[in-house]
């Protein structure tokens, strides 16, 4: 019922709400009310790319009145600072699933993803109760002991990747694969040679991270970061482990479907952050600020959503030509 009322609302909103456009490029960046009241400007209802707040050139000076419009980051395009690894990368992909349901659900998942990958391949990360996870009869599995993962609220709470993390580092020390694939259970594969496409992609794009949506948030109105900017340790989080001059930028990437070279990712792993941090912002900021190129997935090659949608089926991301959908949960 919340869902609804929320969603009449948006669509009751909708018809105030006029197009914001891009103040530098022209471009439409997406519907909202622009209010100003208490000394302050208000952004209600918009859903599109992070916005940037910015003073318009003035045509002719003008004492009482000066122009706010707004505008967005580009892409993230950073170049890499970290050194390569010794060697050629290989081929090989270590997928990890991270999961809490046992059961049919889980019988499913391994459905999904047969013919995928190598059996040795596929990783399950369980994030669910100890006796469930003690009763998957499933060889490769790893246990997630940390409560910050068990959250209901995810963005409030700040779910943490923190103790997953630290439960598959070893692992992937272990395996030594060439790329680690992290993905959820929800996010299914839509065809049988998806990690050759991964790796393909990763490489034309000089990458150390491929990611979906990723976008930098610093100066933005991206709702999850402006929670974190509220904590005056957050800054210091990247200036204590950055190895870039500048220290500013932050990043948001959907939580799935993120694709890493090995160094990358046991970089990350191995580097403890001292406050808690939504781990959709920890994991792209901290491999940006160890030096790592961090870029986004071609969004057209994936079926990719956040709220439910009947559309949202492996059958229609196969029939449009997706790697990979996420039907949510």
């Amino acid at each position: 019922m919340k869902q609804l009322i929320r969603h009449l609302g948006l669509c009751f909103l909708d018809l105030f709400s006029t197009e914001i456009t891009d103040c530098v490029s022209g471009a439409r960046l997406g519907r909202g009310l622009v209010l100003g009241w208490g000394g302050r400007v208000h952004v209600i209802g918009y859903a599109g790319k992070p916005l940037v707040p910015m003073f318009v050139p003035q045509g002719r000076l003008c004492f009482w009145k000066q122009e706010i419009g707004f505008t967005a980051h580009a892409a993230p395009d950073f170049p890499r600072i970290a050194p390569h690894a010794e060697g050629l990368p290989g081929e090989r992909v270590l997928n990890l699933v991270v999961t809490h349901q046992g059961g049919a659900a889980f019988a499913d998942l391994l459905k999904a993803w047969d013919g995928v990958c190598n059996p040795e391949d596929l990783w399950i990360v369980f994030g669910g109760s100890r006796s469930e996870f003690e009763a998957l009869g499933y060889p490769r599995k790893v246990f997630v002991d940390d409560p910050d993962i068990r959250t209901r609220d995810h963005q409030r709470e700040k779910q943490s990747y923190a103790g997953l993390l630290q439960a598959v580092r070893p692992i992937v020390e272990s395996e030594a694969p060439d790329y680690v694939h992290l993905c959820e259970f929800d996010h299914l594969p839509a065809v049988t040679d998806l990690n050759k496409r991964q790796i393909r992609a990763l490489r034309e794009n000089g990458a150390d991270v491929m990611a979906h949506y990723l976008v930098r948030t610093d100066r933005t109105g991206h709702p999850i970061a402006l929670s974190h900017e509220g904590d005056p340790a957050f800054a210091s989080l990247w200036k204590s482990v950055s190895l870039r001059d500048d220290t500013a930028p932050v990043f948001w990437m959907f939580g799935s479907g993120s694709l890493w070279t090995r160094d990358a990712f046991l970089a990350v792993a191995a580097t403890p952050l001292p406050a808690k941090c939504y781990f959709e912002i920890h994991l792209p900021t901290l491999a940006h600020h160890l030096g790592y190129r961090i870029r986004c997935w071609n969004e057209k090659e994936h079926l990719i959503s956040n709220k439910p949608s009947h559309l949202h089926t492996v059958a229609r991301a196969r029939q449009s030509g997706c790697w990979t959908v996420h039907p949510v949960k």
